[in-house]
Formats: structure tokens, C-alpha cells, sequence
């Protein structure tokens, strides 16, 4: 039962998403999309609508208006009057092609019956507009007006689509198969561990619940695009925020791998060779705990990762920008300046981008300026720059406006922007890497000066270096080197063949290598920047999901190469079984060679059967009729439903009598084995998962960051025991209430004192104390109360 729960609640959020971020802008913004390719409908599709959510939820917050009312009326109301319009004009569209001029009461069918012809062509039509809804998702190639010639019979149009969606299906399998393997992968840890697995996802639900009360950026001035997206999946769906939260990265990674797809669909020849970056993506192996902590990050709904995939689309669009020949649509006139779609989408994804996390910023313009530079650096003109200046100023604009005027009401900026520009001085990274003490912090600051200094004055000493901490601590020696050696060649290919006269088709064919190649020793310097004296701009690896990527293409550029020269002589369907064996060969190669990936972990904070508990409780009590009394885990779960009493001060106030809990029923979370909170779990599962391969390699380096915890793997679970000798103990006194939770042996005293007053709350009260759930680590009590007879006195300690 608990399974089927995990796996509806999965459903409404994917369902949610559908909506918000395909749906909705397809309805809304259909004149616009209609002739587009099914490119521009995905980049569309996946920026405007965060961008139009985030402003529509700011400004209504900046105007003291934002409630559920206004956004349901706002999207609500679009959608419905966009789908009225267009149900309108096919019907006249079906109208016009029927033969009812030919009757001779046509002006009195026309109106006195107009509202009939009308309603029925509504209904008629309805069949009719689903279906190309349908196929808006899947239409790129040829013969649209083939579905919607309304002169064509339904049956027709129906067959016609059913063709045309086999045969996208077929042309795209591979894809699709590599997409649902990368969900599944990335949503396996929200089904073993139904719980928050990262600390961050605390704050930002306590934000989302900020924009609930109509307040905008409760914990300071911080890009919310991501907040205010699940925000309108609450309000517009009832979706909780907590299945939001938990659910949302594993279906929204699925775009990031597209977004992928799309830009090295633009660089390599063959078509397929993209899906095998994937594919290299999802199953090779990481023994660097940067990288394994930077993948686990990609299963968790947080800002940064929720953006990344406008690095690679703001990169794509970019480029085909500086690409497009503005002045061939323009017949004879010239355009003084170059204005296309592919520079509105860019914008649209730089705004997206800024709107969602400041990181994903730094690394969209990375990639952006690599990409433009190798691609198009003799299209640096007026005519192309200037309308890149104007849009990148709209998009700052767009994005920045709502942050600006909170500022202007006195709202500052959240605290984390602080952490993010210390951390650029690298002494938290390489503290992490090298397990320094503090004392030897001044010393290795010196040092670090002396090779920045010794870099810029002598490249060629700083390359070794960069290898060492970049290649080989990412990858480790042996992969390490194979990479940079790989990346070296394949360099020196490319760079020969673009100056090699001989070979000027070969320039146009292997030409747009160059930028993923570069991308990917930028990548490198950028990881080991602090190591080598420079800024940490992205810290803790966060480069990685766009910057492996990188290298992993660069890896298959010969394989690009061979496949693009062979299919001139192969047939598509030889083609096509050919990239699914090759496909196949990655998944088997990884496995056989003991190269395949490992599982992921969570940060456990609580037990699967205190969330299943919450649930219960949520589903069976009326709203606001009971309280839990547990640690603050609970509060974000239970939140808009019911009370929450914090376990620290239920201990507290039960030394006091008179102490009572006003609601009818009282549930009290007593962890029997009390757990080491945050431990890192690592889960396991059937093989093609994953093998467990992750825990020590990353525990090594992440014990010197997390001294007080540990790591787990499943089923195994780090936990005390409760005793009577740990509730005769004092609780100690922290300046953070909090550490009275992370403390392995101050929660075991917290919850041996809880367990203990159960006991004797039953004794002086019998037979009100009832067990709601028990199992070995974990048991729930409740009782009820009678407003009218009066509360019970929860002070027993006290007397």
C-alpha cells in the first residue's frame, strides 16, 4: 500500500509538470508554436513558462496580491481562453470548408442556430484539438497539413496521426529508452527513502510555504524560480510540496538530458552520438567524491540543478544564432541588425537561468562565451552583437525586476549569497581535498599565492598541475590520463584539420569540435582552480553535470567521426539497430568491466515508517485536529494540514504542570533506536541500478567535512538504543537546538525521556495511551481528547 501511495503521489507531480511546463505554454502560446520545429517547441516549452511563473508570482507578492485566487484565475484563465480560441477558429475553419452555402436557409442557421453550430462544432472540434496537441509534442518533420486539411475525414486525420506518432516513436527510441532509464535512476532514491534527503530541501520548503502566505522571499532576496514553479503546482493542482520536493528532480532531469541531446545534436555528424554521451553519462562509474556528491545532488529538487539545463540550451541557441543567415529571409533588402528566434530562446534561457540560481549563471556563460567564440568568432559584429547585448539586458531585466523591488521594500539578500562569494577564495575546497587543519590554513594560502604568481609567469609549470588536480583527481590516474590523453589528440586532430588547406570539406564536417573540447578543459581548470591558486567560482564540483558531459562527447568524437563516414553507405534501419547495439555495447562494456556506476544515497534523517505514519495520520484525521509531537523532520510533512509540537520542547515543558496540547488527538514519535541523523544512506537494488561501489570512496573525503556522522548502506541503518540509565540524563544545552537532534547520544536521551514519559503518562492515565504503529526502531502513541471534559495535564515530570 505504502508502494502504491509513493507511486500515485509520483504520478500527480509528473502529471503537474506536464502541464506547467508543456501544456500550459503549448495551449497559450500556440499561433507562436504552431509552424515552429519541435526544437524551438522544447526550449520554449522549458523556459518561458519558469520565466512567466516567476514573474506573475513576485510581482503579485511585490503588490501584495499573490494568493491562490489570483494564479489559479491567471493560468487557469489563459489556458481555458486560449483553448476557446483555438476551438473557435477551427470550427470556422471546418465551417468554411463544409458545403452549407449550398442550402438556402444558410443565414438563418447562421443566426438564429449560431450558438448551436457553434457549441456542437465545439464538441466535434474537441477530438480534433487533442489531437493536435499531440502531435505539437511530436511534430517536426513533414505533411502537418495533412492533419489538419480539415477536408480530410477524422478517420484519416486519426490514422494519419497514429502514423505519424509510430514513427517518431520508432525514430526516437533510443532516446526515449535512455530517458526513462536516466528517471528511473534518479527518482530510486525518493522510493527507498520517502523522506527529505538533503538539509537544503528543509529551507526552500519553508520558502514555498512563505509564497503559500502571500509573502515572496521569506528567507531574503534569493532567485525563487523554482519556488514559485512548485507553488503553482500546489495551487493550481493540490499537489503537496512535499511530493513536489521529493519527486520533482528525478522526472525534471529528464529535460537536462535533453537539453544535452539538443547541443551536442548541433556539434556532432551522426545522429545518434549524442545518445551515447548519455548513455556514457548514466552508466560510467565515479570514484572522485565531488563528482559522486555532485550526481547524488541531481535526484535532489534544489535551485541549481532545477536550472542546468539552460546552460546547454542558452549555449545551442547561441550558437545557431551567430549561425542563422539573417539575410536570406529578407529576399533583397539587408537587415541592418539580426533578429531571429534562436536569440528570443537564448534570452528566454539567460533568463530562466538568472531567475533560478546564480550558479547556473556563472556556468551558462562558461559555456556560452566557449561556444560562441569556436563557432562563430568572425560573426562578432554589429550586427549580431548588439541585438546579443539588447536581449541579454532584457533577460537580466526580466529576471532581476522582482528581486529589485523587494530590495527597494527592505527585503536583503539571503545569507547564502554570503557563503557563495567566500567560497570563492578556495580555502573551503581545498581544506575538503586535503584534509587540512585550520593552523595550516595561513601557510597554504602563501602557497597558493607563490603558484599563481609561478603559473601566470611559466605556463608550462602549471600544466602539470592542472593534470594532477584536475584530470587525475577527478577521474583518478589511470581514467585520468586516459582522458587528458584522449582529450590532447583529439585536440591536436581538430586544430590540424581546420588549418589544413587540403581539406576544407573536412573543416565544415569536424569544425564544431573545437567548443565541446574546449569546454571540457575548462571544465578541469575550473575544478582544480583552488589548488592552483585561482578562484573557486563554482565550488564543491558543481560543474560537473554540464562540464562531464563535456568530456564524456569529447571521448566519443572519434566514434563520430567513424559512424558519420560509414552511414553514407548503410540504410536507416541499419543505422538504427547499429546505435541500439552500440548502445547496448556501453551498458554491457561498463558492466563487464567493472566500470558501471554505483547507487546513490540520501541523508536519512528519519525512518520510512514516521513518513508512511505522517501520511496516515494526514489521510485519515480531519485538517488541523490533531498534533504530532516528533522533531522538526515532521513539521515540513504536516505543514497546512495539522499542528506540530517540537520533541526538544515537548521534553521541556513536561517538566512543568499545567503543561496541555489544545487539539483533539496528540500523537507522540518515540524512535525506539534512536538514529544518526544525516548519515549518508546508500541505497541497493536490483543491478541494473546500480552496484554498491560509492560509500567508501566518498565517505573518505566527506568524514573530514562531516566529522560528527557517518555513512550507512542499506538495509544496515546507524543507530543506539533508548535505556531508563539515558533518561536519567540531562539533555545537554546547545547554543543551536538543532545539534539536540543531530547528536547521536543527545537524541538518544531525548528520545529515552520521551519513551519514558509514554510509560508513565499511561500509568497515571490508563487505558487513553494507545499504540498507533510499532515496529523495532520505531513506535507512534496517541490519545484522544474531550475539549469539553477538559485537556490532560502533559506535565508528568513535573510532578
Amino acid at each position: 500500500m505504502d508502494s502504491f501511495y509513493w507511486i500515485v503521489e509520483y504520478g500527480k507531480v509528473f502529471c503537474g509538470y506536464l502541464f506547467l511546463m508543456f501544456l500550459w505554454p503549448s495551449g497559450v502560446f500556440y499561433r507562436h508554436l504552431k509552424d515552429k520545429n519541435i526544437e524551438y517547441r522544447f526550449g520554449f516549452c522549458v523556459t518561458v513558462p519558469i520565466v512567466v511563473i516567476n514573474s506573475v508570482v513576485l510581482l503579485s507578492g511585490l503588490f501584495h496580491i499573490l494568493n491562490g485566487s489570483v494564479i489559479c484565475l491567471f493560468f487557469y484563465g489563459t489556458f481555458a481562453g486560449s483553448f476557446v480560441k483555438n476551438m473557435v477558429t477551427c470550427s470556422i475553419r471546418e465551417l468554411r470548408h463544409s458545403r452549407i452555402e449550398q442550402y438556402p436557409d444558410v443565414k438563418t442557421i447562421r443566426g438564429k442556430y449560431h450558438w448551436i453550430v457553434v457549441l456542437g462544432a465545439f464538441v466535434v472540434m474537441y477530438l480534433f484539438y487533442i489531437g493536435k496537441r499531440i502531435l505539437f509534442l511530436i511534430d517536426a518533420y513533414k505533411e502537418k497539413a495533412e492533419i489538419c486539411d480539415p477536408k480530410k475525414s477524422f478517420v484519416d486525420r486519426l490514422g494519419s496521426l497514429c502514423r505519424r506518432t509510430v514513427y517518431f516513436v520508432k525514430d526516437h527510441l533510443l532516446l526515449l529508452g535512455v530517458l526513462i532509464y536516466g528517471m528511473a535512476y534518479f527518482s530510486y532514491g525518493a522510493f527507498q527513502v520517502p523522506s527529505y534527503g538533503y538539509g537544503d530541501l528543509y529551507v526552500h520548503h519553508e520558502w514555498i510555504y512563505g509564497l503559500i502566505e502571500g509573502k515572496i522571499f521569506a528567507g531574503g532576496v534569493y532567485p525563487e524560480a523554482m519556488h514559485c514553479f512548485i507553488y503553482c503546482m500546489n495551487v493550481l493542482f493540490g499537489i503537496r510540496i512535499y511530493s513536489c520536493l521529493l519527486f520533482l528532480q528525478g522526472i525534471h532531469a529528464a529535460v537536462f538530458l535533453v537539453s544535452v541531446y539538443l547541443l551536442l545534436r548541433w556539434v556532432f555528424r551522426f545522429r545518434h552520438t549524442p545518445v551515447f554521451v548519455l548513455m556514457l553519462f548514466l552508466t560510467l562509474d565515479l570514484s572522485n567524491a565531488d563528482l559522486i556528491h555532485s550526481m547524488f545532488r541531481l535526484q535532489i529538487t534544489m535551485p541549481m540543478e532545477f536550472g542546468l539545463h539552460t546552460v546547454c540550451l542558452g549555449a545551442g541557441y547561441l550558437t545557431r544564432y551567430f549561425r542563422h543567415q539573417c539575410d536570406a529571409a529578407q529576399g533583397e533588402k539587408t537587415s541592418k541588425y539580426c533578429w531571429d528566434g534562436n536569440l528570443f530562446l537564448f534570452m528566454m534561457a539567460a533568463a530562466a537561468a538568472i531567475a533560478t540560481h546564480f550558479h547556473v549563471v556563472i556556468m551558462g556563460i562558461i559555456v556560452c562565451v566557449v561556444f560562441a567564440v569556436f563557432t562563430s568568432w568572425n560573426r562578432f559584429t554589429r550586427k549580431y552583437l548588439i541585438p546579443l547585448l539588447l536581449s541579454g539586458f532584457c533577460a537580466c531585466l526580466i529576471s532581476t525586476l522582482p528581486m529589485a523591488g523587494a530590495m527597494m521594500q527592505g527585503i536583503v539578500f539571503n545569507h547564502s549569497i554570503n557563503w557563495a562569494v567566500a567560497s570563492m577564495s578556495g580555502d573551503e575546497s581545498r581544506e575538503l581535498r586535503e584534509g587540512m587543519t585550520n593552523e595550516n590554513t595561513d601557510r597554504e594560502e602563501e602557497e597558493s599565492s607563490d603558484i599563481q604568481l609561478k603559473g601566470f609567469a611559466d605556463t608550462l609549470e602549471i600544466l602539470p598541475q592542472i593534470y594532477h588536480e584536475g584530470y587525475a583527481a577527478l577521474y583518478g590516474e589511470e581514467r585520468g590520463r586516459f582522458f587528458f590523453l584522449m582529450t590532447a589528440a583529439v585536440f591536436e586532430f581538430c586544430f590540424w584539420i581546420r588549418k589544413s588547406a587540403r581539406f576544407k570539406k573536412g573543416i565544415v564536417m569536424y569544425s564544431h569540435y573545437m567548443p565541446v573540447i574546449v569546454t571540457s578543459i575548462v571544465y578541469v581548470v575550473v575544478y582544480a582552480a583552488p589548488m592552483i591558486g585561482l578562484p573557486d567560482i563554482i565550488p564543491e564540483g558543481r560543474f560537473f553535470a554540464p562540464g562531464h558531459m563535456m568530456l564524456l562527447a569529447v571521448m566519443v568524437i572519434p566514434a563520430d567521426i567513424i559512424f558519420s563516414e560509414l552511414v553514407r553507405f548503410w540504410t536507416e534501419p541499419v543505422v538504427r539497430w547499429l546505435s541500439f547495439v552500440s548502445a547496448a555495447g556501453i551498458y554491457g562494456s561498463a558492466v563487464i568491466f567493472d566500470g558501471f556506476r554505483g547507487c546513490l544515497f540520501y541523508e536519512l534523517t528519519r525512518y520510512n515508517a514516521a513518513v508512511n505514519v505522517t501520511n496516515s495520520i494526514i489521510d485519515s484525521y480531519a485538517p488541523c485536529s490533531y498534533t504530532i509531537v516528533s522533531p522538526t523532520d515532521e513539521l515540513y510533512q504536516v505543514i497546512q494540514y495539522g499542528w506540530h509540537e517540537e520533541l526538544l520542547t515537548f521534553s521541556e515543558k513536561c517538566k512543568e504542570e499545567g503543561y496541555t496540547i489544545p487539539t483533539e488527538y496528540v500523537f507522540v514519535y518515540v524512535e525506539k533506536k534512536p538514529l544518526l541523523y544525516a548519515q549518508s544512506f546508500f541505497f541497493t537494488g536490483s543491478p541494473w541500478i546500480g552496484e554498491e561501489k560509492y560509500a567508501q570512496p566518498y565517505w573518505k573525503t566527506y568524514s573530514l567535512k562531516y566529522p560528527d556522522s557517518d555513512m550507512s548502506i542499506s538495509p544496515e541503518i546507524k543507530a543506539s538504543v533508548i535505556s531508563k540509565e539515558a533518561a536519567q540524563q540531562d539533555i545537554p544545552q546547545y547554543d543551536n537546538p538543532w545539534l539536540a537532534y543531530s547528536n547521536l547520544d543527545c537524541r538518544t536521551i531525548l528520545e529515552s525521556k520521551i519513551y519514558d514519559w509514554c510509560i508513565k503518562f499511561s500509568e497515571q492515565n490508563p487505558s487513553v495511551l494507545n499504540v498507533y504503529y510499532e515496529d523495532d526502531d520505531f513506535v507512534c502513541y496517541y490519545f484522544r481528547q474531550n475539549g469539553n471534559t477538559g485537556l490532560y495535564d502533559l506535565g508528568i515530570n513535573g510532578k
